[in-house]
């Protein structure tokens, strides 16, 4: 008798804890079979208040099974890990953090859609179109120097593109780094459709941030490419 509610304490607890609220269990492998194996019989919530050592988790799962629960014994043993290590005596492990995302070209182009478009199409009168017009300039002796100083630096002048003259002002993105600008720059690239470009590199942009160009020096090397 004193065996027997040695375990069902336990064995409520689990319960209770499961009966109001599923939501709260700890991340971790196993916590879904935990709540399919439970909620079968019982509704999900309460808090629990008793941390038990395996040994003692064993002792009240065997007491679940001879109660009528069914599972295999790879089920039986996920559940006890489950229940040993973030309901257990120790404290549970910490959750890994989460793993950073690595960042691409389309998201560093963010801080260019305003003007440019999402798509590089532009916004005529005010602001030239990219799409097609970066092709143009890389197809030109120092063009890919070109765009670099141009995104880096920034442009200062009148330009005619696409039939379309514009003569605004383009503020450099040198507060981005090295890394970003070239993920920008094969951004740009990629609209293009040009076969065996060589992507630009970071170590690239730190070359090319050394040379410290003004907009209107920018414009310099523009007029040099004799863009149509």
């Amino acid at each position: 008798m004193w065996r027997v509610l040695y375990l069902l304490g336990p064995l409520l607890g689990l319960l209770g804890y499961l009966a109001l609220g599923q939501y709260n269990l700890p991340e971790g492998p196993g916590k879904d079979l935990v709540l399919a194996k439970c909620q079968a019989c019982h509704d999900l919530g309460l808090v629990a208040r008793e941390r038990l050592s395996r040994e003692r988790w064993d002792a009240v799962l065997q007491e679940m099974v001879l109660q009528g629960l069914k599972v295999t014994p790879e089920e039986r043993a996920a559940i006890l890990d489950y229940l040993a290590t973030y309901l257990g005596t120790a404290p549970p492990p910490a959750p890994p953090p989460p793993q950073a995302q690595a960042k691409t070209g389309a998201q560093v182009y963010a801080n260019c859609q305003g003007c440019h478009g999402p798509s590089g199409e532009g916004n005529p009168p005010l602001f030239p179109p990219l799409k097609g017009h970066v092709a143009q300039i890389l197809g030109r002796e120092g063009g890919r120097a070109y765009l670099l100083a141009a995104v880096l630096f920034g442009l200062q002048g009148e330009v005619r593109i696409q039939g379309q003259t514009y003569n605004g002002v383009m503020p450099g993105f040198a507060w981005l780094s090295d890394e970003d600008l070239a993920l920008l720059l094969n951004h740009l690239v990629g609209w293009e459709g040009l076969p065996n470009f060589p992507p630009y590199t970071p170590e690239e942009v730190r070359a090319a941030r050394e040379k410290a160009l003004t907009p209107e020096e920018v414009f310099s090397l523009r007029q040099r490419l004799s863009l149509p």
